[in-house]
């Protein structure tokens, strides 16, 4: 059964049997058989026709929902010493936190944990909290709204989102995507805060190209302070809201994650090291 799921996580993946078996190193008759064989097991279908790709069937989405965690969770036994701890986590982090103060918090936080190593991926928020719950990774840094309750979070710092002025006088205000994890979870303080209401809104999906807007004069910008920071923006150009619009970053993971001594610790680590930065 185990090949058979890592075959059908690489084609729901890629969408082609070629490209999954160029992806696990195999052929195509491989990957096939591999998953002929977890429908067999099953006795249902979970793969169908789609055009010139394949996708899954509703009950094959099903299965390997429930069955990516478990998978996950076998192949990091290769991670185990010979405590039984696992040494090495992968984390996901958001791509704005990715961009500023990211991965320079992760790296502190490596050092004063000297046996244990993390593996950075950098997604949108959304899709961080997607990878949490599918197993894919043991951590998630980012804005996450989940309600799931195998999914633990906990706050690890809270940024303040910063006006960026406009070098023209402008009426518009370019702020991230609706879809993005920032704007879901501050959209109504946003839309309501007396410096910001008046304003046209204007949507992108870059925090970095919203600066990059706004030094051409497409409108006033809204962005987190660790990317006006990064970005070398003058101080004289930030204006702090009052009252603050602040994004509370998280830290998830499942919890058999969560749980483990290392990661109570990195928790600890991270919220600490945080307001340092």
């Amino acid at each position: 059964m185990v090949e058979g799921i890592e075959a059908l996580l690489a084609l729901e993946r890629t969408g082609t049997i070629s490209e999954a078996a160029a992806q696990l190193r195999l052929t195509q008759s491989a990957v096939s058989k591999r998953i002929q064989s977890l429908e067999n097991e099953l006795k249902f279908k979970l793969i169908e026709p789609d055009g010139r790709r394949v996708k899954l069937t509703a009950k094959g989405l099903l299965f390997l929902n429930k069955a990516s965690p478990l998978f996950s969770e076998l192949k990091n036994l290769k991670y185990l010493d010979t405590d039984y701890e696992i040494k090495k986590f992968s984390i996901a982090i958001s791509d704005s936190i990715a961009a500023s103060w990211g991965p320079k918090l992760i790296r502190l936080a490596s050092k004063k944990l000297k046996s244990t190593e993390f593996e950075i991926h950098v997604h949108r928020s959304t899709l961080v909290e997607e990878n949490i719950k599918l197993g894919k990774y043991h951590l998630g840094l980012c804005i996450s709204n989940s309600k799931d309750p195998q999914i633990i979070s906990s706050v690890v710092f809270e940024e303040p989102l910063v006006l960026l002025r406009c070098p023209l006088e402008s009426n518009k205000l370019i702020t991230i995507e609706k879809s993005s994890g920032t704007w879901r979870s501050l959209e109504e303080k946003i839309s309501r805060h007396p410096k910001l209401k008046n304003f046209e809104f204007s949507f992108v999906e870059s925090f970095a190209a919203i600066i990059q807007m706004v030094k051409e004069g497409y409108g006033h910008g809204l962005v987190p302070m660790g990317i006006a920071q990064t970005m070398q923006i003058s101080k004289k150009d930030i204006l702090m809201l009052s009252p603050n619009i602040r994004r509370q970053i998280k830290l998830i993971s499942r919890k058999n994650i969560a749980q483990l001594p290392a990661i109570e610790e990195f928790e600890k680590l991270i919220k600490g090291l945080a307001h340092e930065l």
